[in-house]
């Protein structure tokens, strides 16, 4: 691996220096994450076609490049230059380019990223990629068919020293920012997605989860033992491949962490729990003091979200859905909310708490300091906002379970809460989710 000494371009001298710090940065990273290639870097090169790059890599890249600024980017822009459309790929002197640009022009904090009206004109708004069909009852029917129930053996309820919190959504609704506002307060540890409850055992989570497309959603156990116990990452990863030897129960893990754990609540933030009516029933059982957080978000802007991340295309039962694709991402906003509903009732009103998605962009220090009143925590202002400097945010590897968009962002851009509206294609919902939206605080209109 190797970095051009001699670049030989007609730019000026403030691009060659951003140039050759950014070259040295991504060098650095692909050395520490055996990434190898053949040809050397240079503005030209490109961060997929020629280095193969994942998403995880490009926002570990942009994090390290945030110290080449003056202040935090948001690299929102650069990848998504166009709304709800991402680029292709991306050149190194794409990003050298960018960095400078916003470094320069960027307006103050209170001046960034205006409301949709401004934001959004009407050449850049293209609405047919959201046109989709309405799905009816029986098309629903046929789609919940498609998911496997799991079975779990007969085990008693968890007893840990810290308190379980379970925030309970569908995906693409704002979890991984309320689970990083989360893991701001001293005695919450809110980490990435652990994806254990779905198994009965560690060897039947590596079973379903080791393919290529779903292997680092696995990472998130073996990066929190380490944390918490003090081990190495090469340990924990040991243990894990120890306990899917041995077909350990995954419920496990949070005994094996109590001795260590030293802060009250660790939350769990996976959206893919609420697939299963199953699961979330084993959680409401098996952990009976638990917290609920019930974080919700406008179906329209799931639907949205869903469709700009292509998240169906690594949902198992969502690809075998031989139906009318176009249905999907709604049809999982229900699947989501019709099963988290369902338990509800059987959960003590003092251990359940509502927020939306809305609530937390638009008025994220009122936001938070609700759910730390429901926890009977003292409110910290860091909490409401996570990307100040100096803040827990960084990705320690190039894996990651939850959603990556957090990590290009520069702040809580509260305009995302209703950027759905400028595309009418996503106006218009099925019965169901109209529904569903009548058993949510603040949806029932």
């Amino acid at each position: 691996m190797h970095v051009s000494s001699e670049i030989v371009l007609t730019a000026g001298s403030s691009f060659l220096t951003m140039l050759q710090d950014i070259l040295k940065i991504i060098d650095e990273y692909c050395a520490n994450n055996d990434i190898f290639y053949d040809e050397t870097l240079s503005a030209g090169t490109q961060l997929i076609a020629d280095l193969g790059l994942t998403s995880v890599d490009f926002v570990s890249i942009f994090q390290k490049c945030q110290a080449l600024g003056n202040e935090r980017l948001s690299f929102i822009e650069l990848v998504m230059p166009i709304e709800g459309q991402y680029v292709s790929d991306l050149k190194i002197g794409e990003l050298s380019d960018y960095i400078i640009e916003q470094s320069a022009l960027r307006p103050p904090a209170n001046e960034q990223r205006a409301s949709v009206d401004n934001g959004y004109s009407e050449q850049t708004v293209n609405d047919s990629k959201y046109r989709r069909s309405l799905f009816e009852i029986k098309q629903f029917d046929e789609f919940k068919s498609l998911i496997q129930k799991p079975t779990f053996s007969d085990q008693g309820p968890v007893a840990t020293d810290y308190q379980l919190v379970f925030i309970l959504s569908s995906p693409r609704s704002g979890s991984t920012l309320l689970q990083r506002m989360l893991d701001q307060h001293p005695d919450i540890e809110s980490p990435e997605e652990l994806h254990l409850l779905h198994y009965d055992t560690y060897a039947q989570r590596h079973a379903a989860l080791s393919q290529a497309e779903t292997r680092h959603l696995l990472g998130g156990t073996a990066r929190l033992r380490a944390r918490i116990n003090g081990i190495s990452m090469d340990d924990s990863n040991r243990l894990e491949l120890k306990f899917i030897g041995a077909e350990e129960p995954a419920l496990n893990f949070f005994t094996e962490i109590n001795k260590n754990f030293s802060k009250q609540y660790l939350v769990d933030k996976t959206p893919s729990y609420a697939y299963s009516r199953e699961t979330l029933e084993r959680i409401s059982t098996q952990f009976p003091l638990a917290r609920f957080i019930y974080l919700t978000r406008h179906p329209s802007a799931v639907i949205k979200s869903l469709i700009d991340s292509q998240l169906q295309e690594i949902i198992p039962f969502a690809r075998r859905y031989s139906g009318d694709t176009s249905t999907i991402p709604e049809m999982i906003w229900a699947l989501c909310h019709e099963n988290i509903q369902s338990i509800l009732p059987g959960i003590n009103l003092n251990r359940l708490h509502y927020v939306s998605y809305e609530e937390l962009v638009m008025n994220p220090e009122q936001a938070m300091t609700s759910i730390l009143n429901f926890l009977h925590l003292p409110f910290y202002p860091d909490c409401a906002n996570p990307y100040i400097e100096g803040q827990k945010q960084q990705i320690e590897t190039n894996e990651y379970a939850g959603d990556l968009k957090f990590f290009l962002e520069n702040r809580i851009v509260n305009d995302r809460a209703e950027i759905w509206k400028a595309f009418p294609a996503l106006h218009s919902l099925s019965n169901v989710s109209q529904g569903l939206m009548s058993g949510i605080p603040g949806y029932e209109g």
